[in-house]
């Protein structure tokens, strides 16, 4: 049997109630959800960023760089930390672009911005190029008149250069003006075409 002295069972006592309230102190430190200025930051944080502070896979540290873009009722989020041909080509996939047709993205203020990393972050509309419509028409060998006339559209000078090639024609030719047409540039939509043979 051991005898420890009233002295000493203070003592023992006193280390034992100090080891226990430094233990509760750091739980309080680490708890910052009961601090109301804590609770404060961290709704403006969630406020400008729209993301919970320290929310996992959702926190905007982990999610960089993100915009919002819609077309038509479709609406996804595209992350922007990536080269402008990369952002492009994320926007091409998110939406199943599956042309050469340019697009280009339209802010709420009606503002087309450029497509790379340094653009803000905010809420866009995706616009996609319409093409340009011509009209094209087979003539009657004879008569030098249209027999039959289809609706063609054009979206880059490649798909214009390929249509030309396809037919074997070096260019396009107009009905009223009889000018010559080899750049898609020069297209007038509405306006009646024949294609031109070489020779």
């Amino acid at each position: 049997f051991l005898h420890v002295s009233h002295h000493s069972q203070y003592q023992i006592l006193g280390k034992l109630a100090s080891k226990r309230r430094k233990r509760l102190d750091l739980g309080k430190s680490a708890d910052l959800g009961g601090n109301p200025h804590t609770i404060a930051a961290d709704a403006a944080n969630v406020a400008a960023s729209g993301v919970p502070p320290g929310n996992g896979e959702g926190s905007q540290s982990r999610r960089g760089r993100v915009i919002s873009v819609s077309w038509g009722e479709y609406t996804r989020q595209i992350g922007i930390d990536g080269t402008s041909a990369a952002i492009k080509e994320a926007i091409r996939v998110a939406f199943r672009l599956r042309t050469k047709r340019m697009f280009w993205l339209e802010d709420e203020e009606h503002t087309i911005r450029t497509i790379d990393r340094g653009m803000p972050i905010g809420n866009y509309t995706l616009h996609i190029d319409e093409g340009l419509a011509i009209q094209i028409c087979q003539f009657d060998e004879f008569e030098d008149l249209p027999i039959i006339t289809e609706d063609k559209i054009f979206y880059t000078q490649d798909d214009f250069h390929d249509f030309l090639v396809g037919r074997s024609w070096i260019c396009l030719q107009e009905y009223d003006s009889n000018r010559n047409i080899d750049n898609m540039d020069d297209l007038r939509p509405g306006v009646l075409y024949r294609g031109v043979r070489r020779g």
